[in-house]
């Protein structure tokens, strides 16, 4: 069963809101063929997204109790750099499929030939729609999701699709949005029209489609009355989320202690200074070592009046025992010493840039001070490292270079994208054997900062990098929220992300 229960999704534009889905309900069962009908923009599509679990609703619930496809033949999850046959491969290992059957059969249905084996981003349209379809058919969903006429290949290769779909998985459900009556009709048992935000249900498909004619017909000033826009301030995505309990100060728990580094002038970074505190935690005596987290931005992760409040979580979470008492370096990126500097450059140079410099300042210039006041755990299994934004990619990239330094790494809307060459890693994580890391990936959807940013896209970059986690066997996950280049989600998932970090 999927069913929709009072569903509402908006998208902030430039002067409000545009309310696709005002307090839908919607209900599928095991088994049942289902059309949905609407107009151009009613959120037919919005609806397929949703029912996949590619996005979230703004509020209400989607309860899933089937497993989903995505829309057939689509194929825009696949990873350009890869073969046709790795894809197969990788999607089939995300839904625990044997490989060697799913890539018999999938080879054999696409009828690529030896393009099976060359990189996907080389295909034509339609061989890459043979594909999706191909792998779409290789795993046998509950229910599968159809967005407008399933039509891939020549006559005879839709004749195999439709044959495939139809006949051999007659006893699946089917989701079929399209402007076809007559797909509609022939294929689906009952219909949804998709109108001003809600779905009218209807058992009978010609009543759904006469409905869906008449209102096609329908004046109305606006020309799209789901697209209509709320006269009201912009919308925040972020809104729906809040601070983790844990980031409030609790008077029974005992404070760890801040102390303030002095770093030696850098060699790595001359002519800069980087304030950083350690954080260690209350009772620690010296006996024992302990794990570690770095931060960058140190001083944003350690206000007493930012965000973050990140001691205040780790005095919390340490005295809940959910997990070991451990420090925590805060490193600022370097300010110049002289008044010509410009900080923003001098972060990028340090955070974005793909070379090991970074983690050896850690390494050698951070670490040594450090030990003057604690002892730390040599596993690099003990070690997390991470950040926000370019403090996200500099994580990892001290963690790809030195996995022997840090063993864990955890970002939140980190910067895989083409600012310094970042929205490479996918590609060199696929052609690199497996490094001893765990990682952990926080983004939201919208995260699209604009200015000299324009057109960087934060969230498929973070999913590049899932896939290819996930492909190489890496023990990683991704958390993608409703929200846009902003550090409030990371900020109430911070406990759960340091808990799954220090199991």
């Amino acid at each position: 069963m999927i069913e929709f229960q009072d569903v509402r999704k908006n998208y902030p534009v430039r002067k409000g809101l545009n309310r696709v889905l005002r307090g839908a309900d919607l209900l599928i069962h095991p088994g049942e063929k289902v059309g949905i009908l609407g107009r151009n923009g009613a959120g037919k599509s919005t609806t397929i997204r949703l029912l996949s679990g590619s996005e979230l609703p703004t509020s209400g619930t989607v309860d899933r109790r089937m497993s989903v496809s995505w829309p057939l033949a689509f194929g825009g999850a696949f990873q350009g750099a890869l073969t046709g046959r790795d894809n197969a491969k990788c999607i089939s290992r995300i839904y625990g499929r044997d490989i060697e059957d799913t890539l018999d059969f999938v080879q054999d249905f696409a009828e690529l030939g030896i393009y099976f084996d060359e990189p996907v981003r080389t295909y034509s349209s339609g061989m890459a729609a043979r594909l999706a379809f191909a792998i779409s058919m290789s795993i046998e969903f509950d229910c599968f999701l159809i967005d407008e006429v399933v039509h891939v290949g020549d006559h005879k290769f839709h004749e195999k699709c439709q044959v495939e779909l139809f006949e051999k998985r007659a006893d699946r459900a089917r989701v079929i949005v399209s402007h076809s009556e007559d797909f509609v009709r022939e294929h689906c048992d009952r219909a949804y029209v998709l109108k001003d935000g809600l779905f009218r249900p209807f058992d009978d498909v010609d009543e759904a489609i006469d409905f869906h004619i008449n209102s096609m017909h329908e004046k109305n000033d606006a020309k799209d009355i789901d697209r209509t826009i709320a006269a009201m301030p912009s919308h925040d995505p972020n809104s729906i989320y809040s601070p983790h309990p844990s980031t409030i100060r609790r008077l029974d728990v005992p404070q760890g202690t801040q102390i303030e580094l002095h770093l030696p002038p850098s060699s790595f970074f001359p002519e800069c200074q980087h304030r950083t505190w350690l954080y260690r935690p209350a009772g620690y005596d010296g006996s024992s070592a302990l794990p570690l987290i770095v931060l960058q931005d140190g001083w944003w992760f350690k206000a007493d009046d930012g965000p973050w409040q990140t001691p205040v979580v780790l005095d919390n979470l340490i005295a809940d025992g959910v997990i070991p008492p451990v420090a925590a370096l805060l490193v600022e990126p370097g300010k110049a010493n002289h008044e010509h500097g410009l900080a923003s450059e001098q972060r990028s140079f340090e955070y974005d840039s793909l070379s090991d410099r970074y983690v050896r300042f850690l390494e050698e210039e951070v670490f040594p001070e450090a030990r003057k006041h604690i002892t730390i755990a040599d596993d690099p299994a003990m070690r997390a490292i991470g950040g926000f934004g370019s403090g996200g990619i500099c994580a990892f990239t001290a963690a790809w270079q030195r996995p022997d330094v840090f063993g864990q790494v955890f970002s939140f809307c980190g910067s895989f994208v083409d600012i310094r060459g970042g929205g490479s890693y996918p590609d060199s994580i696929m052609q690199t054997d497996p490094k001893r890391l765990r990682v952990f990936l926080q983004v939201g959807i919208n995260a699209r900062p604009s200015g000299r940013f324009d057109g960087l896209d934060w969230p498929s970059g973070n999913r590049a990098m899932a896939r290819a986690l996930a492909f190489k066997g890496y023990d990683y996950q991704l958390v993608t929220g409703e929200g846009d280049f902003s550090h409030i989600h990371g900020v109430s998932i911070l406990p759960d992300v340091l808990k799954w970090l220090l199991r």
